[in-house]
């Protein structure tokens, strides 16, 4: 299955700041590449991965339906300086949290580390994507004073004193935007639909 739109959606990814080092023939076709892998999977490995995720796919996919149909509501209000916020507030929980807790480590955990998912997966995992999770997760971030993007407090190294870490939006929209399309496209494989 050739996932063509959300392919090219992805490739905004690419530009960050920090982004996976895929080459370009992957990035390419990135959420067509992440959904074969999964489709590819062994049908006993597959099964298993339905029942580590604890929410049936199909149920993902609702949430989501419902979550982009925000996003247009957001994106049609975006003059409103609540609005805004409570976009920004629901985008970094679903991709950062939800997404990765309850997707993301499930599916890594089902898939080979040569993938191209292992590598999204660790990436979203590691890094400033870590300390940002852990951060939203617990309740330790603000807009920046001229709401340029995030700033947002976490231990680097866990026990370690909490350190202050910034990020503009362009760079959290690429980490979200393959956080969110990633997911797609595992949850797409899983549930058998098309785009």
């Amino acid at each position: 299955m050739s996932l063509t739109h959300l392919d090219n959606q992805l490739l905004a990814a690419r530009s960050a700041t920090e982004a996976p080092v895929l080459p370009d023939r992957v990035w390419d076709c990135l959420a067509t590449t992440i959904h074969d892998e999964i489709v590819g999977l062994d049908e006993a490995v597959t099964n298993q991965l339905r029942l580590s995720v604890l929410i049936p796919p199909e149920r993902y996919v609702e949430e989501l339906t419902a979550f982009q149909a925000w996003m247009d509501i957001a994106h049609t209000n975006a003059d409103n300086p609540v609005i805004v916020r409570a976009q920004v507030m629901t985008e970094i929980y679903v991709a950062f949290v939800w997404l990765r807790d309850s997707l993301m480590k499930p599916t890594a955990a089902a898939v080979s580390d040569q993938t191209t998912f292992a590598t999204i997966e660790q990436f979203l995992s590691s890094g400033r994507r870590r300390t940002l999770r852990n951060a939203i997760a617990h309740g330790r971030w603000c807009y920046l004073p001229d709401f340029g993007g995030l700033e947002y407090w976490a231990e680097p190294t866990r026990g370690q004193p909490h350190q202050r870490f910034e990020i503009t939006h362009t760079e959290l929209d690429a980490w979200q935007l393959l956080s969110r399309g990633t997911a797609i496209a595992v949850l797409l494989a899983l549930t058998d639909d098309g785009p």
